[in-house]
């Protein structure tokens, strides 16, 4: 009887200990080794992915398209000031009579004008103005602006380039001065679009700055 009794109790101490032991296994964490994850979870990975790469892109096309504009404002501003460099001198010549040849005060020819205004930014222009219409790209009227160089023919009927001059200023569509050495009044300044200019105009070029 007695045995019976710590027979029973072994087993009952023996049942516990194995509810315990599967109680403790079932509260541990399972690891599955060599298992591949769901469909689902590999298509939230890669558009978690795509979306970070995504913003990562555009964020860097805004960059790049700041820089692009602040490079083109700066060298849109470099020019001008070099471009209003070359007009401030090339009107200090105002008044000053012709001569064929001249590059100074005391005479001055057309070509010559624009050699001597534009060397103070260090650009060296050729010095008749045939070769000076190549010196660039040449420009439709209504781009025209300010340092762009104009030329002339002879007569209405020409079309061979016999003289030069420097655009200095710009307010309309047939409002554009520009500055030259006239063989009977020396440097002056005159409108683009008067009568005589627009006849014996040929095209108008944009240097290389």
């Amino acid at each position: 009887m007695l045995r019976r009794e710590i027979t029973r109790s072994y087993i009952f101490i023996l049942l516990g200990v194995l509810l315990a032991m599967a109680s403790c296994r079932s509260s541990q964490p399972t690891f599955s080794f060599g298992k591949r994850p769901s469909g689902l979870a590999v298509d939230t990975s890669q558009r978690l992915l795509e979306k970070a790469f995504l913003k990562k892109s555009r964020k860097l096309d805004r960059v790049a398209r700041r820089l692009e504009r602040r490079n083109a404002r700066y060298a849109k501003t470099h020019v001008d000031r070099k471009v209003a460099r070359v007009i401030q001198v090339a009107r200090s010549y105002r008044g000053t009579p012709y001569r064929f040849g001249g590059t100074t005060r005391i005479g001055m020819d057309c070509s010559g004008l624009l050699c001597t205004s534009f060397k103070t930014i260090d650009v060296t222009l050729p010095r008749n103005s045939t070769d000076q219409s190549k010196f660039g790209r040449t420009v439709r009227n209504h781009e025209i602006r300010e340092g762009d160089l104009v030329f002339f023919g002879a007569n209405k009927f020409s079309n061979r380039i016999t003289h030069v001059g420097m655009v200095t200023d710009v307010k309309g569509k047939e409002q554009v001065t520009f500055i030259h050495a006239s063989t009977s009044l020396g440097v002056i300044e005159d409108n683009l679009y008067s009568n005589y200019y627009q006849k014996i105009f040929i095209k108008a070029v944009r240097p290389k700055i």
